[in-house]
C-alpha cells in the first residue's frame, strides 16, 4: 500500500490535484460531464466517489487512500444530460451555470436534473451477465384457493340422550338395534316403577280432595320422576293408574347406541340409548397454520367427497379451533354441510376448497424477498444501473407473490432474478473487509492509545474526523455554510472503526465524534457550527495528543486553543485563524518526545506507513 497518511485543506487539496496532472478539471471529471461511451478508464477513491482520475497509481488527496476502478455507472448520469449548474466542491454558497474553479483552483461540480445520489452500481455488462431481471411492486388481487382435506363427523349438535329418571324395570323395548330409525314422538320404551306408580295414587288422591294446590305440586313430581306430558295427561283424563309407564322419543334420528334390553333394571341416571341425527353433518377440515389467519367463519367451502359424488358440494365454515396441533402444524376447522339427502357417513373423506385472500394487497414476486437474520429485505433498482437494500415487512404468499405491509410504494422497482448475486456480493465486501481489520484483539481497556494497532488502512479513516474539523474551522473562517453530505462517510465510518476497537481507549473517542458530527449536520448557524467543532476537536484531543501526534504533526497540522474561551480547533500551518472569538489564540505543541504507535502495516514492499516513534514538535 502507498503512503496514506495525507491530511489537507482545500488548498492542499487543490495544489495535489494540480500536481496529479488535473488542468482544467479533467481527471476529477467536474469539469463536464463524463461521456459513457468514453474508453478511458477512470478511478476513484472508495471513500470519497466524488473525486476521478485517470492515474492507475494514484491516491485520493483527501485521504490517501489507494484508487479504484470507478464505473461509468457511478458517475452522475442524466436521461437528458441537462446540467442544472455547478456548486463549489466545499460547499460554499455559491453556484455557476457554467464550469469553473475557484480561488484556490478547484473545480466546480456539476449537478444535474436527475442525479440519484446514491445506491451501488453495477455495469450495463455486469446486470446482463448475473440475470438482473427487475419488476414493480403492483397493487393485485390477491384471491387464491387453499386446498386442504378432512374428514365428515356428526353434528353434536343434533345428539340425544336418553337416560333414566326412576327406578324400575324396562318392558315393550321398541327399538331393538343400533341403526334403528326413531321418529319424533314414537314411543321407544315402558318402564314399569313402583316409586312412579305411588305418586300416580297421590296425583289422583288429590283430584278427589279437589285441592288445586296439591294438584299442581304432585303433577310436578310427576315430572320430576321422568313421567311425560303425553302420560300424565291420560292419567288425567282416564283417572286409572298407569302401571307400566310409556317412555316417547323427543326427538327423532338413529339410534347410535342401545344400552339396555328389555327386562333390564335401571336407576336414576343409567343411560337408557343415544340418538343421533344425520341430517346435517359437519366436516373437519385441517388447515395450515400459516393460512388460518386468512379463513372466516361463514366463508363458503367447496367439497368433494369420493365416497359420496351425489353429496352436496357446497358447506359453510362454522367454527374455527383455537389449537394448533404441534406435530402437523395445522388447526381445524369446521365446516357445517347439509346431509338430508343422507349420501355422507362420518369418516367419509373430503376434499376441501377455500378461496382465501380476496382483496388488492401491495405485493412484489415472492423470488424478490431475501430472508436474513434481520428480517426480509429487498434489492431497489433506482435505475442508470444503481441499486440500494432496503427492509419490509411481508404478509402472505400467493399465486407466486407476497404481500408487502410496509417498506415499498407502489412503483418501486425491485430486482426480481439477480439479487442473491448482489446480496452476496455484498455480504462478501463486508467479510472481506473485517478481514482486513487490524487485529485489535491485544489491546485491552488500559492499553496506551499510542500503543493500540492501528494499521495506514484504519489511520486514514480515523483521519476522515481530522478533515471534518478542517472543513468545519474553514467553513466558519471563509463564512459559508458546509454540506451535511460531506459529513456521511465520516459518520459512517464511526460504528466500523468503534466495533473494531470496542475494548480500546479508542472506543469512547468515537463516541463522542460521532455525537459531534450528526449535531453538526444539523447546525442552523455560525454559533451551532461553532460549538460542534469545539466539541468535535474536543473529542479527538485524546488521540491527536496521545495517539498519533507524530502523523499529525508531519501533516502540517497545528492544534489551537482560544484564550477567551478555552476552545480548541485545528488548522494547517499558517497564521492562526480563530473561529471563536477575536481574542488571542495558544499554539498546542505536539508532545515531544512523541509517543511512538504501535501500527502493522498492509505493505510488503515498503515500510512508509510506519510512523516514527519520535521527532520534533511540529514549529517551523
Amino acid at each position: 500500500m502507498k503512503k496514506t497518511f495525507l491530511i489537507m485543506g482545500t488548498a492542499s487539496a487543490a495544489l495535489l490535484l494540480a500536481a496529479c496532472g488535473a488542468p482544467g478539471g479533467s481527471p476529477g471529471g467536474q469539469g463536464e460531464k463524463p461521456n459513457a461511451s468514453s474508453e478511458t478508464q477512470r478511478y476513484t477513491c472508495p471513500m470519497h466517489p466524488h473525486y476521478i482520475s485517470t492515474d492507475p497509481d494514484g491516491t485520493c488527496p483527501i485521504c490517501g487512500m489507494d484508487l479504484v476502478p470507478a464505473d461509468k455507472t457511478q458517475e452522475p448520469t442524466s436521461s437528458t444530460g441537462e446540467i442544472l449548474y455547478y456548486k463549489h466542491p466545499m460547499g460554499k454558497p455559491d453556484t455557476s451555470p457554467v464550469p469553473k474553479k475557484d480561488s484556490m483552483g478547484m473545480d466546480y461540480i456539476p449537478v444535474y436534473a436527475d442525479d440519484t445520489g446514491s445506491g451501488v452500481a453495477v455495469s450495463p455488462e455486469m446486470i446482463q451477465t448475473m440475470g438482473i431481471r427487475t419488476a414493480p411492486a403492483e397493487t393485485r388481487d390477491f384471491s387464491r384457493v387453499l386446498r386442504a382435506f378432512g374428514t365428515v363427523e356428526t353434528n353434536e349438535r343434533l345428539e340425544n340422550v336418553t337416560v333414566s329418571r326412576l327406578e324400575g324395570w324396562i318392558e315393550n323395548l321398541a327399538v331393538n338395534a343400533e341403526g334403528d330409525t326413531v321418529r319424533p314422538g314414537s314411543l321407544l320404551y315402558r318402564i314399569y316403577s313402583p316409586d312412579l306408580i305411588a305418586a300416580q295414587k297421590d296425583y289422583l288422591n288429590s283430584f278427589r280432595i279437589g285441592n288445586e294446590a296439591r294438584i299442581a305440586s304432585v303433577r310436578q313430581r310427576l315430572r320430576s320422576l321422568g313421567m311425560q306430558n303425553a302420560a300424565i295427561d291420560r292419567l288425567t283424563e282416564t283417572r286409572q293408574v298407569i302401571e307400566r309407564v310409556p317412555v316417547y322419543a323427543e326427538a327423532g334420528g338413529t339410534v347410535a347406541e342401545l344400552q339396555v334390553r328389555n327386562g333390564d333394571y335401571v336407576k336414576p341416571g343409567t343411560p337408557i340409548l343415544r340418538l343421533q341425527s344425520y341430517a346435517d353433518v359437519w366436516v373437519i377440515a385441517s388447515v395450515p397454520e400459516s393460512d388460518l389467519p386468512l379463513v372466516e367463519t361463514g366463508m363458503q367451502a367447496e367439497l368433494d367427497f369420493p365416497s359420496a359424488p351425489d353429496a352436496p358440494g357446497k358447506g359453510e365454515v362454522d367454527y374455527i379451533y383455537p389449537t394448533i396441533d404441534p406435530k402437523t402444524r395445522t388447526a381445524d376447522v369446521r365446516i357445517e354441510v347439509d346431509n338430508a339427502s343422507g349420501y355422507l357417513r362420518p369418516g367419509a373423506y373430503a376434499d376441501i376448497r377455500l378461496n382465501i385472500g380476496g382483496r388488492p394487497r401491495l405485493s412484489v414476486p415472492s423470488e424478490a424477498i431475501l430472508l436474513g437474520s434481520e428480517g426480509a429485505r429487498v434489492v431497489i433498482a433506482e435505475g442508470n444501473g444503481r441499486f440500494s437494500g432496503r427492509a419490509v415487512q411481508t404478509g402472505i404468499s400467493a399465486n407466486g407473490r407476497t404481500e408487502i405491509l410496509s417498506g415499498l410504494e407502489s412503483g418501486d422497482m425491485v430486482v426480481a432474478s439477480g439479487q442473491f448475486l448482489l446480496d452476496s456480493e455484498a455480504n462478501l465486501k463486508e467479510g472481506l473487509a473485517k478481514l482486513e481489520a487490524p487485529d485489535a484483539s491485544a489491546a485491552s481497556p488500559e492499553t496506551p492509545l499510542f500503543d493500540i494497532p492501528v494499521d495506514s488502512k484504519a489511520l486514514a479513516e480515523i483521519d476522515h474526523f481530522t478533515d471534518m474539523a478542517l472543513y468545519f474551522h474553514e467553513a466558519l473562517t471563509d463564512g459559508y455554510d458546509i454540506d451535511p453530505l460531506f459529513v456521511d462517510p465520516a459518520l459512517a465510518l464511526v460504528p466500523v472503526l468503534r466495533d473494531r476497537y470496542a475494548n480500546t481507549k479508542l472506543a469512547p473517542v468515537m463516541d463522542a465524534t460521532q455525537t459531534a458530527l450528526a449535531a453538526a449536520q444539523n447546525a442552523t448557524d455560525r454559533e451551532n457550527l461553532a460549538t460542534q467543532l469545539s466539541d468535535l476537536v474536543e473529542a479527538l484531543k485524546p488521540w491527536l495528543l496521545e495517539g498519533a501526534p507524530q502523523h499529525y504533526s508531519e501533516a502540517g497540522l497545528v492544534l489551537y486553543r482560544d484564550m477567551a474561551t478555552g476552545r480548541y480547533w485545528l488548522q494547517e500551518e499558517a497564521k492562526p485563524a480563530n473561529p471563536y472569538s477575536a481574542d488571542g489564540a495558544e499554539r498546542i505543541d505536539w508532545p515531544r518526545p512523541m509517543a511512538g504507535m504501535s501500527m502493522t502495516t498492509n505493505d510488503s514492499e515498503t515500510g512508509a506507513d510506519q510512523a516514527p516513534g519520535h521527532s520534533g514538535d511540529g514549529h517551523d
